[in-house]
């Protein structure tokens, strides 16, 4: 993607009965497959991803699966 145009994210991944596993506002986050200091399971997550852009006119939402493999 186009980093440099981002002006704020917000992304939500939630595991497979719909808990809260990992949340960030930093635009370079990185998950590492932990919850609460603990490993996950292999398995299908879910994510929500808001975008604002800098021209402020474009406010985004994405929303996709992640496979966590170990």
């Amino acid at each position: 993607g186009n980093l440099p145009a981002l002006k704020f994210i917000h992304i939500m991944l939630f595991d497979r009965i719909g808990e809260l596993v990992f949340e960030s506002n930093d635009i370079n986050f990185k998950w590492d497959g932990t919850y609460k200091g603990q490993l996950l399971p292999p398995a299908v997550y879910v994510y929500t991803l808001r975008a604002v852009f800098d021209d402020d006119h474009t406010d985004k939402l994405y929303n996709g699966s992640v496979t966590l493999l170990r």
